[in-house]
């Protein structure tokens, strides 16, 4: 297995495994807005993408974002989100991605990683915490602002 971050030549194997994570999440498979959505982040260069690949094929990928916090004074990096293509699940491909997260915010001085998942994920809620994350004392919101029904 091999990680790395993922540049413009990975947009088409990449855009196919992430239209795939788009279905597990419900959103349904849309090929051609993922594309494009990878494509602003590689070419506005707004986000990190490392991508697993075995024998040739992406596996998995996780998405970094630059974030702040005002009240620690800190620069640290939004994981969001994680996707492990299933038939290689449970194998440390996550592992592997959580670990050059975690490595790539050493190295760019970030002062944390963080992340959020669903309540009812256990298994990942298990690896994330086998692997060191830890649990926050907060509770997360959203505010829809866009309607999603056109």
């Amino acid at each position: 297995m091999k990680i790395r971050q993922a540049n413009l030549e990975d947009l088409e194997p990449l855009a196919a495994v992430f239209a795939e994570y788009r279905t597990t999440a419900g959103l349904g498979y849309n090929l051609e807005d993922g594309r494009e959505f990878l494509r602003d982040r590689l070419t506005k260069k707004d986000c990190i993408i490392f991508i697993a690949i075995i024998d040739d094929s992406i596996t998995g990928f996780t998405l970094l974002f630059p974030f702040f916090t005002p009240a620690g004074i800190k620069e640290i990096w939004l994981l969001n989100d994680i996707y492990i293509v299933d038939e290689y699940r449970h194998q440390g491909v996550a592992q592997s991605l959580l670990s050059e997260a975690v490595f790539f915010s050493k190295k760019t001085n970030k002062s944390k990683v963080y992340l959020a998942t669903k309540v009812d994920n256990i298994n990942s809620q298990t690896l994330f915490e086998k692997f060191g994350f830890r649990k926050t004392d907060y509770i997360n919101y959203e505010f829809i602002t866009e309607n999603n029904n056109h």
